[in-house]
Parts: structure tokens; sequence; C-alpha cells
């Protein structure tokens, strides 16, 4: 019998990216699956223009496949948050008909941050369309019609498995579209990051076509048995950035295997996401020391705070400078160093 799956897509102000995201998921290959988008407070269109998209009217601009109206859902459901949450709904309302697909809308007030806003999605499929699996898909992605078949097989094969993640390319990496992003996640505690990318940069010539155990998956697209996220749900704390690797971590330590399927691809715009914010010299340093202290020894953290004051902060300084006194980015750096500060002396993290 095939295994259901839910998928989660949190949208904020890029509904020009969600529908890309969409048209290509619904060209996916495998049933059943159902489609959630966690809309966190968008201040722009993006609701008038997801309802756009359903109703079949939209002109859906793609640069990986072509779009296809035959394909789209015809039977939206919008939700507010706390609606959501109490997950009274019927979930032949959600499900629609079989002869048409469906989306569900959940409209949160305001923007929860990445971690909360895929939770509100994750929590909503577990109460309402009991699913065996859950891809969280990053809006900004495309996905290979195949995406779910290749990964399920493999879930399916073996029940330690609990998280997979496909190989992921840049979206358009001067003009290719075979240049790796993600073959696999490294975790190498003694780096400025400690977290990397197997593969970033390369083109692919089948150098890393082997499936294999790897240490995390990108939450870019991160497809977790249901088990799992009835285990534990993505850590609030993280508002864009760090939980997934932290969610693989513990995964890892709870016995499961975290294993990267080639043959499952997907196309990443990258860095779409962290352009809306504005902020081009944060990296929430406050909360990747956070991470830091919670996932590793006492001595890798010193390790971090030296070279925050002694590299990062210096860098910083100097990227300010060059910029000949933008406000921008001198509000973002002070910012920043409130946050760090807050953190060092109260162990608080901000908003």
């Amino acid at each position: 019998m095939p295994r259901k799956v839910a998928i989660v897509i949190l949208n904020w102000n890029g509904w020009e990216d969600t529908v890309e995201c969409l048209d290509s998921v619904y060209q996916i290959s495998y049933d059943p699956f159902f489609v959630i988008v966690v809309d966190n407070g968008s201040s722009d269109d993006s609701v008038l223009k997801l309802r756009e998209y359903c109703s079949g009217d939209m002109v859906v601009q793609t640069g990986i496949s072509p779009s296809d109206r035959a394909v789209r859902p015809s039977h939206l459901v919008e939700l507010e948050r706390s609606a959501a949450e109490a997950g009274n709904v019927s979930p032949n309302a959600v499900i629609g008909s079989a002869s048409e697909r469906s989306l569900v809308l959940i409209l949160n007030e305001r923007n929860y941050g990445f971690a909360e806003g895929c939770n509100m999605g994750i929590r909503f499929a577990l109460s309402v369309l009991d699913p065996d699996y859950i891809l969280l898909l990053n809006n900004d992605t495309v996905v290979d019609k195949n995406l779910l078949r290749e990964m399920i097989r493999l879930g399916e094969s073996d029940e330690r498995v609990g998280i997979m993640g496909p190989k992921i390319y840049y979206y358009d990496f001067n003009g290719r579209r075979d240049v790796i992003l993600y073959a696999g996640g490294r975790i190498e505690p003694w780096r400025e990051i400690v977290f990397t990318h197997v593969g970033a940069g390369e083109i692919d010539t089948g150098q890393y076509d082997l499936v294999c155990e790897t240490e995390w998956c990108s939450g870019a697209a991160f497809l977790l048995k249901t088990k799992l996220a009835k285990a534990a749900l993505l850590n609030p704390v993280y508002q864009f950035g760090i939980e997934d690797v932290e969610y693989c971590l513990d995964a890892r330590k709870r016995g499961y295997k975290v294993v990267y399927v080639p043959s499952a691809k997907v196309w990443h715009k990258v860095s779409v996401s962290w352009k809306k914010f504005g902020k081009r010299i944060r990296r929430d340093i406050s909360r990747y020391l956070y991470f830091i202290r919670e996932n590793f020894s006492g001595t890798v953290y010193a390790y971090h705070l030296i070279l925050f004051f002694a590299i990062v902060l210096p860098r910083w300084t100097v990227i300010y400078w060059s910029e000949g006194g933008d406000k921008r980015v001198l509000r973002a750096f002070l910012n920043e160093m409130k946050q760090v500060f807050r953190y060092l002396t109260r162990g608080g993290l901000g908003e």
C-alpha cells in the first residue's frame, strides 16, 4: 500500500517562488501526497496570489520545468492558525475528491520564524492527515518529479532510516543547472562554521551518486518519517537556519540513520530567502553560539567564542567600514552585537 506524504512549504512574502515550487510539486509522479502551505504573516499579496494560482488563471514563470495547469490544485482549504492548531478539521474536507488536487493554506497572523512555521504545518499534518512521511520543502526550490518515489523507496528498505535528503543543485549557477549545492553534509566542530555541504560548487559528473549515510540533511528538502516527527519537532529557538542540523544530530543520537539519496533531485535558489532579510552581514551569531553550546563540548564552545572575538567581529567591523558607513549595514551590525551581548550576559535569545 503506498505511503502517504504530507509536504509542508513555508511562505513569507515570496509568492512568486512559492507558486513555481508548487507547480513542480504537483507534477511529482507519486501518490498520495498532500500539500500544506504555511503563510508566515506575509505583508505582500501572497495569499491573494496563492488563491489565483489555485483558480488556474495565473501564468507561472518557470526556469526548470514547464508549467502544467492540468495538475494544479482546484480544492483550496484556508485555515486561520488557531483553527489549524486545534486540528478540528475533517480529513475529507482537506483532501477533497479523488479527481482533484488539494492545497491547505494555513494563515499565520505574524512571522513565527522558519522552525516554528514548519512545526505548525507538521502538527496539522499529524493531527488531520496521518501521513507516513513529512517532506519539509523550501518555497524557493523546484523539485524533480521522481523526488518522493526515490526517497520513499529507500526509506521503506530500512526501518532505521529516519531522515532522507536529496541531491540539491543551484537553481542558477551562472546559467548552469548542474552545479551541486548539497551532496551530503559534514559536521566538523573545529571549523569556523561547523556544518558544511559536500560537493558545493562542483559540476555534477556522477561523483556523488552513491546512497550513503550523512551527518545532516539540508532543510531545503528534508524528508522524515512520521515516527520521528511525533517524537520531536524542530527547535523553535532558531528563526532561520541551524534547526535542520540540530534535528539530524538528535535523530542520530536516538539511533536513526540520516541518509543522502542522490537519485532524488531538487534545485534551490539559495540566497533568495536570505536577501529578504536585508541584513548583509548578519549570521545570527547568538543562535549559532547557542547551537554550539547545546550540542558540543565545553571546549568546542570556548573555541568558537574565541573565534568570534578574534576573527568574526573584526571581519564584520572591516565590512562595515568598507561599506562607507552604510546605515543599513550599521543597523545590522549593531543589532547583531546587541543580540550577542544579551546572549553572553543573560543566556537569552532575542527576537
